[in-house]
């Protein structure tokens, strides 16, 4: 798994689907010159097409998670809607959900938002049958203290092989590889 650093301009060009790419850059238009936006700066409205791909999360303490709003496009490919449940106990098998928390627990702990692309495989024959891209994109009221986080996700199938995750910092800091 790869994961940089890198300005938030230069990492949102650099994703490939145009949809993610698209909150990217209003999540950035947004935070208006700040590390990040507050919730009331977004508006639906603006991005209509988006809604059904995106989700709001509420950051609770002890590190959980609490899904406030779901689109429908994530209910589909999930199969049920988690709205007001806490992600750890929906979230399937321990190492996938150690993977999706950690993710979450980065985006709040660095103010930061992240970006995640992971190739799903079926049980049976060890094929992919799923490639999910994610971008986590914190959101605070105060300017320093995340207190949710605006998730953008989209799946589709995929034979190809890829692992990667991407981090990338809201206030323009240097690129670093790890």
């Amino acid at each position: 798994m790869d994961r940089f650093d890198a300005p938030g301009e230069s990492l949102i060009a650099s994703i490939g689907d145009p949809r993610l790419r698209a909150v990217g850059e209003y999540w950035h238009r947004k935070s208006a010159g700040r590390r990040m936006p507050r919730r009331a700066d977004l508006d639906p409205v603006d991005i209509p097409k988006l809604l059904p791909h995106v989700m709001l999360i509420e950051v609770h303490a002890g590190g959980r998670y609490r899904y406030r709003l779901i689109g429908t496009e994530n209910v589909r490919e999930h199969g049920f809607d988690a709205t007001g449940r806490y992600l750890d106990e929906v979230l399937p098998g321990p190492e996938y959900k150690r993977h999706v928390l950690g993710l979450y627990d980065e985006c709040v702990r660095q103010g930061r938002s992240v970006y995640s692309e992971s190739l799903f495989y079926s049980s049976a024959g060890h094929k992919p049958q799923r490639h999910t891209k994610v971008l986590f994109m914190p959101l605070s009221d105060d300017g320093q203290t995340v207190n949710l986080v605006f998730v953008a996700q989209v799946t589709s199938s995929t034979r190809r092989r890829t692992g990667r995750s991407f981090t990338f910092r809201s206030d323009g800091a240097s690129a670093t590889s790890t």
